[in-house]
């Protein structure tokens, strides 16, 4: 055996493959770039299609899902309540009317309506204001876990009923409890968020995003299971509208499905 040539062979093998190896570390690096480049960023994405918005929320966060029990209403808890007549419908649902109004004052505030739920109602603090209507002279409030609002569930919800001189004449009020933690996971980023929402089609192109806020969404109502959910208020035009999207999966949520 010539050693010299075998020698010689494997010098130009190992050479080829080297030669080979480092074309291919470099054209991986070149379309590395060339995406990186290519691939518009999510606030880029948004300007080109001239949608705006308030400073949102930064970075990800870690957030559980969480499951609920519709409470049941007691005798007991009838007796908590001061300066009203309450009665319990269908065992998970309380209805009061004041003895006396309670007065709001010629301005209706955020912050009095909440003063006022705390003070007079049962676990008034976990419930945080979701929208005053003054034509129809009620306000609706929404049970929070953690500070985050549990949105549009029917179970829990406050409703509030004033009369022409801006005075609270009743409420109904539902309320969930024992609530479970489970598995955490890493969240969308609000900006993320609201590219999925326009990739979607449900963002429309010259829409302005004016409130972000991180929540929870009912997944599966029979079982009051709820997932991290990201709520948007948006402009467009004249119109207003809310819009929701699992901060897990991206998934629009409507809110004709509301609970």
């Amino acid at each position: 055996m010539d050693w010299s040539k075998t020698k010689t062979i494997f010098i130009l093998v190992f050479l080829v493959l080297d030669i080979y190896l480092s074309c291919q570390l470099y054209f991986k690096h070149v379309k590395n770039q060339y995406e990186v480049i290519g691939s518009p960023t999510a606030e880029q994405s948004l300007k080109a299609a001239n949608i705006t918005f308030v400073d949102l929320p930064k970075g990800k966060a870690k957030r559980p899902y969480i499951s609920a029990e519709e409470k049941v209403f007691t005798a007991k808890d009838l007796k908590k309540l001061k300066n009203q007549q309450a009665e319990i419908v269908n065992g998970q649902k309380l209805s009061s009317v004041f003895d006396k109004p309670v007065k709001l004052g010629t301005k209706i505030k955020t912050d009095q309506l909440e003063a006022v739920i705390q003070e007079n109602m049962l676990y008034g603090s976990r419930y945080k204001l979701w929208n005053y209507d003054k034509d129809l002279n009620q306000a609706v409030f929404y049970e929070t876990y953690n500070g985050k609002m549990i949105f549009n569930n029917k179970n829990a919800k406050l409703t509030v009923y004033l009369n022409d001189r801006n005075e609270i004449i009743s409420y109904d009020q539902t309320y969930l409890t024992n609530i479970k933690i489970y598995r955490e996971e890493e969240t969308l980023s609000a900006v993320k968020a609201v590219e999925a929402l326009y990739k979607k089609g449900t963002l429309k192109p010259n829409s302005k995003v004016t409130k972000a806020e991180l929540g929870y969404y009912t997944r599966v109502p029979e079982l009051q299971v709820l997932v991290p959910t990201w709520h948007f208020t948006i402009k467009h035009g004249n119109e207003t509208e809310q819009l929701f999207i699992n901060a897990f999966e991206g998934q629009v949520n409507e809110m004709e499905n509301a609970q």
